[in-house]
């Protein structure tokens, strides 16, 4: 594992973006006093989690940002990202470059982030607790942990041997497991107070118990009571019946005699009847007549009736229809202003499709062109060295003639001052000497500006091959630097696959009925939702607390879900029923100028169209200043980017 580069930005002294490639053959950082060696520590601790505001030389954690000159602006946050060499796989994690960075703006927050995934900073702990690396570890020494060592302070030398022995990780498994133990036993004396209060509730049961029996006993006397009050009350009910019946008796005598005065009382009323119903007769008649007549008046007032009341039915009708044809006016209107603005997304959408692929085709143009300019440029390269190599080769071999030359040149002049020693034997021999000499001068003329026309191309091969090498440099460090943003990609596809692979984040009710083979794997609110970017903090944050609910089609499948989870006691989950939904009606749609209907943004199956229209009816996005609503308009603003939301 090797430390391969450490980007600074708004931390301390480094207003600006700083870089800095820990390359091979970097052994240390100098420099004058104050230029910002001990910034650099700092950066390094703080990045991998360091709390403590003493340690990183300041008052308050709000010091490390850049506080501004007055040339220049306060920054508002402080970001450090330290990357490490992963090839030998002593971080446990597949992947080969491992990049840690936090940020902590003015507000108070903090983040922290694993290759670019929001992360804790437990995680990162726990990433680099078997490699020696932490904010405390004696990886990073400062000048005064060199005194703090030599002085054995607070046992620090126990510590360095420790940590370098590979013990301080098992003594922080000791410290959390002591922890544990520790809450361990304040559950049990938890455990004993309850156990305090059942033994006062068993106490309290008994005296109930008590009662109840005593309740029972008496409830025991209180039957034989009633058993010999009820045989008394029924000796005194049979003497008061034969009294009684002993007045019956008389009471019949009296009835007999009654009844033959009422038989002599009958006769005469059936005389009376008689003549009654003579004059019934005739008063039956004149009933039968005015009945006749009243039911032809009440046929007439029945008819009115129905009249009026068909009357006031057809006005009815006529409003309603009226008012219909109104709103289905005001609804195509909606409507046709809903498709202009899907076609013109649809538009836009394409349009940026299409700038996509013409980007992706340039690009891969691009990179082919550059790919045979550089296997040109290579080629080329080689047949430079080829004829550079050859030209060195002549070079060389006229030099050496040169020098043969002159040898003999040498040995010439020795033979010209034998010969003037000895002119009158060699006169012949002189003039023939003196002739070689100038051939051998024109020789060595000639060959002089043949060294000087090879030496001049020879500059110009190695100029030539200077810009081709340049140019291959720039094209390995644009292939390199595109490697590295594909390998970026890579990691962080891997990473988001991974966490949503093991639900990551997710409450455990979900993560159980995800793995649950009994019941069918219904959607989330999140998996049937999709919105665009620019779109998608705005949607995520007004239905933040509907996203983990699963949308079922049955009651029968959320009781289900809700059994499978109270068997297992894994917590608990909420759902959105879809057959409860069917009788969902809007009842008033709202149209405002100059915002978006939150409907227009997100995208769905159409099933999902009645729960849509539930989370999302009289919803608006607006960009800028918020348009003014009637406190009377049941409708829902949301600022773009998610922040405000007006109800």
């Amino acid at each position: 594992m090797q430390l391969t580069k450490l980007e600074i930005k708004g931390f301390k002294s480094f207003a600006d973006r700083v870089v800095i490639n820990f390359d091979e053959g970097i052994t240390g950082i100098v420099g004058p006093n104050g230029c910002g060696k001990s910034n650099v520590v700092d950066a390094i601790r703080w990045v991998l989690g360091e709390q403590k505001t003493r340690v990183l030389r300041s008052e308050k954690m709000e010091n490390i940002i850049f506080n501004g000159t007055k040339a220049r602006k306060a920054t508002q946050l402080a970001e450090v990202s330290l990357t490490f060499n992963n090839t030998k796989n002593l971080i446990p994690t597949e992947y080969s470059q491992v990049t840690i960075t936090r940020r902590y703006y003015r507000s108070g927050e903090s983040e922290y982030m694993l290759n670019g995934v929001v992360c804790r900073l437990k995680d990162i702990n726990n990433l680099f607790l078997d490699t020696g690396i932490s904010s405390n570890s004696y990886a990073i020494i400062e000048l005064k942990m060199v005194d703090d060592i030599l002085n054995d302070k607070d046992n620090s030398r126990r510590a360095l041997f420790e940590e370098a022995a590979g013990i301080s990780k098992f003594k922080i498994r000791k410290k959390e497991t002591l922890r544990k133990l520790d809450d361990t036993d304040a559950d049990l004396d938890r455990v004993e107070d309850l156990l305090f209060e059942i033994e006062k509730n068993l106490r309290s049961l008994e005296r109930q118990a008590k009662q109840a029996k005593r309740y029972y006993e008496i409830k025991e006397e209180y039957k034989h009571a009633s058993i010999a009050l009820a045989k008394k009350s029924i000796t005194n009910h049979q003497e008061r019946l034969e009294r009684i019946a002993l007045q019956i008796q008389n009471e019949s005598d009296k009835k007999n005699a009654l009844i033959a005065q009422q038989n002599e009382s009958e006769a005469t009323i059936e005389r009376l009847k008689t003549d009654l119903i003579s004059k019934e007769k005739h008063l039956s008649g004149c009933q039968k007549e005015l009945n006749e007549h009243v039911s032809t008046i009440r046929q007439y007032e029945s008819d009115k009736k129905i009249k009026n009341e068909r009357q006031r039915f057809l006005n009815d009708k006529i409003d309603s229809l009226t008012e219909q044809i109104s709103q289905d006016k005001q609804s195509n209107e909606r409507a046709s202003f809903s498709i202009e603005s899907l076609t013109k997304e649809e538009e836009t959408a394409a349009q940026i499709l299409k700038d996509i692929e013409a980007r992706v085709a340039h690009l891969r143009t691009e990179y082919d062109t550059q790919k045979e300019q550089a296997n040109q440029a290579q080629e080329s390269l080689n047949q430079s060295s080829n004829e550079y190599t050859q030209s060195r080769e002549a070079v060389f071999g006229l030099e050496k003639e040169i020098e043969i030359a002159e040898i003999q040149l040498r040995s010439l002049h020795n033979d010209l001052s034998q010969s003037q020693q000895d002119s009158t034997k060699h006169s012949a021999s002189l003039q023939e000497f003196e002739t070689r000499l100038a051939e051998i001068n024109d020789e060595r003329e000639q060959k002089t500006k043949a060294y000087e026309v090879l030496k001049v191309d020879q500059d110009k091969i190695t100029s030539k091959i200077e810009s081709v090498q340049e140019q291959l440099d720039l094209i390995r460090d644009e292939l390199t630097h595109t490697n590295r943003q594909l390998d970026s990609k890579q990691n962080e596809y891997n990473l988001t696959k991974s966490l949503v692979d093991n639900l990551e984040g997710f409450p455990e009710a979900i993560k159980f009925l995800k793995q649950n083979a009994d019941w069918k794997n219904a959607p989330l609110v999140s998996d049937i939702i999709t919105c665009p970017e620019e779109y998608r903090v705005t949607v995520e944050n007004f239905l933040e607390q509907y996203m983990n609910y699963y949308v079922v089609e049955t009651q029968e499948d959320a009781f289900k879900a809700v059994n499978l989870l109270s068997d297992a006691s894994r917590g608990k989950a909420n759902f959105f029923i879809l057959d409860k939904l069917d009788s969902y009606h809007n009842a008033s749609e709202l149209m405002l100028p100059g915002v978006k209907p939150a409907t227009e943004v997100v995208e769905y199956d159409g099933k999902y169209k009645k729960l849509i229209a539930h989370l999302l009816s009289n919803v608006f996005i607006y960009e800028g200043e918020a348009p003014q609503i009637s406190p009377k308009e049941d409708a829902v603003l949301i600022e773009k980017s998610g922040k405000i939301i007006q109800r």
